[in-house]
C-alpha cells in the first residue's frame, strides 16, 4: 500500500492509460509474448553440460521426457523403490540391485541391445558404463549427422528398455534383445523420414548414414 500511496496520481489531461506487457528488467511492450512472459516467471538455472542430449530439435517428445528423467536419476527403478520398502530386482537378467546404471548399459539385455545399435558409430568406444557412455556423446569430435544419431539411438534406446521393463512387470510378452533392435531401428527410421520435409538433403544424408549400421552389421 505504501508503494501504491507514493506514486503520483495522473493528471486529468493525461493521454490514456495504455496496457503494456513487461519484457525485461526495465523493457515494456504494447504487443504479449508468452516466450518473454515465460522468461520472466520462471527460475533460471545454469545449463547442464548433458542438456543437449536430451532436448534437441529432431529428438521425440515422449524419448526426451524419459531420458531426462533417466539423466535425473528419476526413473522408479528399485533402488529408488526401495526406501518404500518395494524390492525389485532386474527383471530384465536378475540382478538384485536395479539401478538406473545398471539398466542403461550394464544389464546384459541392455548392453547387446545399445551395443548393437550403437557400435556402428561408437566403435570399440560402446561401453556399459552410464557415465562413460555419456561422456563418449559429449565429445566434440563428432560429424553433426553422427551426433543427431547417437542422440536419437541414446533416447529410443532408454525409452524401449524402459518401457519392456515396465511391461515384463505386468506380464506382457517379453522382447528378444533382437527383436528390440528391429523395432528402435524401425522407429529411427521413421522419425528420420518425418523430418525431411524440414531440409531434405540433409535428413536424406542421415538416412544413408543410419543405414550403413544394417550393411556393416
Amino acid at each position: 500500500m505504501a508503494c501504491i500511496n507514493s506514486v503520483p496520481a495522473p493528471e486529468e489531461d493525461a493521454a490514456d492509460d495504455r496496457r503494456l506487457w513487461r519484457q525485461g528488467e526495465e523493457n515494456y511492450s504494447p504487443n504479449f509474448s508468452s516466450k518473454e512472459t515465460w522468461e520472466q516467471l520462471r527460475t533460471h538455472h545454469l545449463m547442464l553440460n548433458w542438456s543437449r542430449v536430451v532436448w534437441f530439435k529432431q529428438g521425440i517428445p515422449r524419448f526426451s521426457f524419459i531420458t531426462w528423467l533417466a539423466f535425473q536419476d528419476r526413473l522408479a527403478t528399485g533402488a529408488r523403490t526401495r526406501d518404500w520398502e518395494c524390492i525389485q530386482p532386474c527383471i530384465l537378467c536378475g540382478e538384485p540391485d536395479e539401478t538406473r546404471d545398471h539398466l542403461f548399459f550394464a544389464c546384459p539385455y541392455s548392453f547387446v541391445v545399445w551395443y548393437d545399435l550403437a557400435e556402428f558409430l561408437l566403435g570399440p568406444r560402446v561401453n556399459p558404463d552410464w557415465s562413460i557412455t555419456i561422456a563418449s556423446l559429449l565429445s566434440p569430435r563428432r560429424k553433426e549427422i553422427n551426433t543427431c544419431l547417437l542422440k536419437l539411438i541414446l533416447q529410443a534406446t532408454i525409452h524401449s528398455i524402459w518401457r519392456e521393463r515396465n511391461n515384463r512387470r505386468h506380464q506382457g510378452d517379453p522382447l528378444s534383445p533382437s527383436q528390440m533392435v528391429r523395432f528402435i531401428d524401425k522407429t529411427i527410421r521413421n522419425r528420420i523420414s518425418s523430418l525431411r520435409y524440414r531440409k531434405p538433403a540433409y535428413y536424406s544424408d542421415m538416412m544413408q548414414r543410419w543405414l550403413q549400421r544394417t550393411v556393416s552389421s
